[in-house]
């Protein structure tokens, strides 16, 4: 189970951000995932949850490689600001570290991303992905 802790001089929210150890599917519970595996108050983290910490984070790289993008193309669930999970149908809401080269081979779809595609804001349909977890301050 790999656990990190953004120091709260970094982030004025001071979120502990964690990756679950199991991969799931489209049509999971992810908040219960996350408390399933992390306990009470973790949620599945949000798009802007990670634009924000991303933002702040004195070490970009060591950010990057904290939260697991150590490969190109590597995808984890995540949410939107307003819970969403959807995009539409059943693509669900992704997160992928594309290190400024977004595919062109596939329908990966791209809704946002951080520098020029570094990562992006994606949704994907049969995924089985682990999920980005966020403990809100208390």
């Amino acid at each position: 189970m790999k656990k990190f802790l953004i120091p709260a001089m970094m982030i004025s929210a001071a979120l502990a951000f964690n990756i679950t150890q199991n991969s799931y599917g489209a049509y999971e519970d992810f908040d219960a995932v996350c408390q399933m595996e992390f306990g009470k108050g973790y949620t599945t983290a949000s798009w802007e949850d990670i634009k924000k910490a991303y933002e702040k984070a004195g070490d970009k790289e060591r950010f990057l490689k904290e939260l697991g993008f150590d490969s190109y193309d590597k995808s984890y669930i995540i949410t939107t600001a307003k819970g969403g999970f959807f995009e539409e149908g059943d693509r669900r809401y992704i997160i992928t570290y594309h290190d400024h080269r977004l595919p062109t081979n596939y329908t990966y779809l791209s809704h946002d991303n951080i520098e020029e595609h570094l990562m992006d804001l994606g949704s994907w349909n049969e995924i089985d992905y682990k999920v980005i977890c966020k403990k809100d301050k208390n």
